[in-house]
This record gives C-alpha cells, structure tokens and sequence, in this order.
C-alpha cells in the first residue's frame, strides 16, 4: 500500500523520538518488541485491567444495531478486549507481531469455547480478509506510519473502525518530573492527534472521550522508584525522584503504595468511505 503522509503524521512522528532524534529499538526494532514480549509472557500475563471493562462498554455503545459477526482486534497484548470479544461475536481475528502473545490468546479462547483465529505479524504488512469491525486499543505506542495504519484500517472494515487510546499522560506524576527539569521518554500523542491525521486523509471520523480511572499500586517505594526510572533519559538521585511520586500515592496498611488515577479514554471511530457516502446521500 501506498503511503500519504500528512503533516498531523509528520508531527506523530516527531513526538514519537527520543531526544537524540532517534526512534527507540522497541519502535523500530521488530525482534526487539518480541523479545519484550517473549519475556513478559515468561512471567506471566496480568490480570485483566479494570478500566478495560468501561472501555469495551463504550465500544459496544458505538456498535449499536450494526450487524456484527466478524471482528479483527489488532494488537490484543494479553487480552483486556480479546476475551470479552470471543464472548461477544463469532468470529475474532487477533493480529500481533509476538507469536507468545498468540500463543497465550490462542489458549485461554479456546477454554471459552469461541478460540481466536491468530495472525502473527505487524499490522502495517499482514494480509487480512475484509472484518465488520476492524478494532485496536492502546497498541499505538510504537506506530511510526499512523497514515498507513489507518488507511488499513479502512481498507479492511466492512461496516466500523474503532480505534482507542488512554489520553496522555498515561501516569498521573510524569508531568511533574518534566516540571521539575527532568527529561523522560513517555506517550505524548493520542487519539485527538489521529483525529487530525483522519481529517487530512479524508476520513470522516469522530471522537469519543470516555471518563475512566485506574488504580496503580505498588509493593514498595522501590518499586515505584523502578517504575519511574524507566521514564528517565537521564540520571535523577532516588531522593528527588522520591519528593516528586511520593505525594501522589497513599500508603496501605500493608505498606505498599497506592495511586487513584482519573483519566480520559478515547475512541476513534469511523466508517469505511463506502458507507460514509451512503449515509450522506
């Protein structure tokens, strides 16, 4: 395929580079990312987010009476959608570059009696038949070409596009170490930024803001210590580190550390041109 780049996408792509103008290796390294994921699943995959539950809810709200029997979830992770999907609709393709998370996904559908039909490989260069609904959420993190990946998209739905992000920050305390002189690396762009990026592509798109909330809780300080350092560009002393995350968790009775975080989910959605034409007329 073919890739028109606008300017919303050259600005994406600009956001997306750590300070020596470079991208990440997780970014632009395919066996990288597999890698990260080789070794999450090693660990074991977490337990469902709670905030994806109020997620999917504004994603079926979107669906309405539409005529859904075919889904294709686009970078499922462990997942937080996958699984109320195969409950909700026949037919679920799951596309992901980690054959572990396949694996993973593979399995526990199958114990729910609708298994998902894997596809192992990037979203921007996988071959797939036409789906109804054509589905990602949160999987944008190391997207270079968003022109490419919507465009795709809209090639591959039939009837619905939806496409989410958490709008950033994605911690509460990241702000506050830049505010305090510190260069880190985190999620700068979200759905409002592909809104522009579908508006210059001549796509007729709309956004969804979702009020959500997640908890984050944490053993110890030094475990939130870890956390925040795999923001950092640069050396921070844990006593300063400390003075910045600390007002914003509550400790436990158990002595871990706990932090309500309200934020915004966001939902692009919008249909293929097809249907876009119809509906104008």
């Amino acid at each position: 395929m073919q890739v028109t780049h606008t300017p919303a996408g050259d600005r994406w792509r600009a956001r997306l580079t750590l300070p020596n103008g470079e991208f990440s290796p997780r970014v632009q390294d395919l066996a990288c990312e597999q890698q990260f994921w080789s070794a999450r699943m090693k660990k074991g995959a977490p337990a469902p987010d709670p905030y994806a539950d109020t997620v999917f809810s504004a994603l079926t709200a979107q669906l309405g009476d539409l005529p859904i029997s075919s889904v294709l979830e686009i970078g499922p992770g462990w997942g937080n959608y996958t699984f109320p999907l195969v409950r909700s609709f026949p037919y679920v393709t799951a596309v992901d570059i980690s054959p572990d998370n396949l694996r993973y996904l593979s399995a526990h559908s199958r114990v729910l009696g609708n298994p998902i039909h894997p596809l192992c490989g990037a979203w921007e260069s996988v071959t797939v038949p036409p789906h109804d609904l054509v589905f990602g959420y949160n999987c944008l993190y190391r997207l270079i070409e968003p022109e490419l990946f919507l465009q795709k998209m809209t090639q591959s739905a039939k009837l619905l596009c939806v496409l989410g992000m958490n709008r950033p920050p994605e911690l509460p305390w990241l702000p506050s170490l830049e505010a305090a002189g510190i260069s880190i690396h985190a999620t700068r762009q979200g759905c409002e930024e592909l809104l522009t990026v579908a508006k210059e592509l001549g796509l007729r798109a709309s956004l969804i803001s979702v009020p959500n909330r997640r908890i984050y809780r944490y053993d110890s300080e030094d475990a939130l210590l870890r956390r925040a350092e795999g923001f950092l560009n640069e050396p921070v002393s844990r006593d300063k580190l400390r003075s910045i995350l600390l007002p914003f968790h509550a400790r436990s009775t158990d002595g871990s550390l706990i932090c309500e975080y309200p934020f915004t989910s966001q939902l692009l959605v919008w249909e293929p041109p097809h249907l876009s034409s119809a509906t104008a007329e």
